[in-house]
């Protein structure tokens, strides 16, 4: 009698100290479970539809039921049941301590305060003279210095070179007739952006290995590339965004000329997008910077408001938002993904690398390659942007697909200050919420701008002619009413 008694208070031991343990477990889980709606509501997550509210309401009542079975009596020494109690608190807890981790990274990463922010917001400059001029910074003599007067940070500029030297200034329309002041000894030296001094190179090689770079600096910070604000925007209705990528690597706070311009409309509602490519070489007007004609891929020497209002004179559509890349966004976003998979049109080889036709994988440097290949595809540029655009549309499947959430913190992580953008983070949140919540596949329509081969003089690089794309006005037309239609709702 005495042993059965003993035995009957060491299982009454074992389950109170069963039930105990499984209570600050559930109290635990109930913990994860409330952070992770308070991050939900602070990212503008909506919890009253979908599968997001399936989510939470059974997040609830698993943890109630958790709660009943550990303060009943029905969770014994014997019982199956403690095993499940046991199993269902673990993975409660588990699961929402995993969200938390990943939304409180998604909230740190879409900060206003950071959001769109590159590593340095100073931009780089050079400071050239004739090889044969023989000028030093260091001389005593006052040297007469030439810059552009549609640099937005000529003043800048300035008050750093004076820190090198003591220079007067001349103001000159373009960067072509800036050097040849230089050549004819009306100015001792130019001072300008160093990504300019880059283009200049590549058009005039010849006149480049004449000029030495006496110094460079940095300076300027440019306001419109400030974060965007965290106000909550309504997504209900379309909206447009410019995507401009650079053709340079690293710090994407340096200017560099805009190889690929990508106008993407969307419509959350009816879950489609048009996505538009204009080629690089296209010869228009640039928005308020001169008056002769220049390459698209100009404008982004000048600044993404200057590419974004360019690409909006085009189309004569005032663009909502935009987002500034370059090729180390590219690489550094689509394998951080894993990467992505598009249906190539044809098959070709560029750099040793051959990408056939029909779906085909890509890494992110891959990715990259892909959509930079121009020389040896049939219509060159225009082919570019086709890739270009399958690019984009590979990232839009990979992104909304479920599986993208195992490269999410990876992600969030990689893709940091490798780009600049205005879009409020409560765009991203917003529509991010709707895929997860909602599901659905999104329809792409793609459209490019075509034109004909030409060689005409520019703005930025003066009276020299270079290879353009005079703009096909009938193509243009089709794309100005396609937007029309898409922004309706049509």
């Amino acid at each position: 009698m005495c042993a059965r008694y003993s035995e009957a208070a060491r299982g009454s031991g074992d389950n109170y100290f069963i039930r105990m343990i499984g209570l600050i477990l559930c109290i635990g889980a109930a913990g994860a479970v409330a952070v992770t709606i308070i991050f939900m509501l602070r990212l503008d997550f909506d919890l009253s539809t979908g599968y997001l509210r399936i989510f939470v309401l059974a997040d609830i009542a698993l943890v109630a039921l958790a709660f009943f079975l550990f303060l009943s009596d029905k969770v014994n020494f014997n019982n199956i049941l403690r095993f499940i109690s046991f199993a269902l608190v673990g993975m409660l807890l588990f699961v929402n301590m995993l969200l938390s981790i990943y939304l409180d990274d998604a909230i740190d990463f879409l900060d206003p305060v950071r959001f769109g922010v590159a590593s340095s917001g100073a931009i780089e400059y050079s400071i050239v003279a004739q090889r044969s001029s023989g000028v030093e910074l260091s001389a005593r003599t006052e040297i007469r210095a030439g810059i552009q007067s549609t640099d937005a940070f000529r003043k800048d500029a300035e008050k750093e070179t004076k820190k090198l030297a003591s220079v007067s200034f001349e103001e000159f329309e373009n960067l072509s007739e800036m050097i040849n002041a230089t050549e004819n000894n009306d100015v001792d030296i130019a001072v300008m952006q160093s990504a300019m001094l880059d283009a200049f190179a590549e058009y005039f090689p010849d006149a480049f290995d004449n000029l030495d770079i006496l110094a460079t600096f940095r300076t300027g910070t440019d306001a419109t590339k400030n974060p965007a604000s965290g106000a909550k925007v309504d997504i209900s209705k379309p909206f447009s965004v410019y995507v401009s990528g650079l053709d340079v690597e690293g710090d994407i706070s340096q200017p560099g000329r805009s190889d690929s311009n990508m106008l993407i409309l969307v419509d959350p509602e009816r879950y489609r997008m048009l996505i538009i490519s204009t080629p690089r070489d296209y010869y228009v007007k640039l928005h308020g910077i001169g008056s002769t004609p220049d390459k698209l891929s100009h404008a982004g020497l000048y600044g993404i408001d200057v590419c974004e209002r360019t690409i909006g004179d085009i189309y004569g559509i005032d663009i909502d938002y935009h987002v500034q890349i370059n090729f180390t966004t590219i690489s550094t976003f689509v394998e951080s993904m894993g990467g992505i998979t598009v249906i190539n049109p044809r098959e070709f080889k560029l750099w040793g690398q051959t990408y056939k036709e029909g779906k085909i994988y890509l890494n992110g440097d891959q990715a990259l390659l892909f959509s930079r290949a121009r020389y040896g595809l049939e219509e060159g540029d225009i082919d570019r942007g086709k890739n270009q655009m399958l690019v984009i549309e590979g990232i839009i499947d990979r992104v909304t697909s479920p599986e993208v959430v195992v490269h999410y913190r990876k992600l969030i992580d990689n893709i940091s200050g490798t780009f600049l953008s205005n879009i409020p983070p409560s765009v991203i949140t917003q529509l991010f919420s709707r895929q997860i919540s909602l599901g659905g596949s999104w329809t792409i329509e793609k459209m490019n701008a075509t034109g004909r081969n030409d060689r005409m003089p520019t703005y930025s690089m003066g009276s020299e002619e270079l290879s353009v794309v005079r703009p096909d006005q009938l193509s243009v037309f089709e794309i100005q009413q396609a937007i029309d239609e898409f922004m309706l709702g049509k």
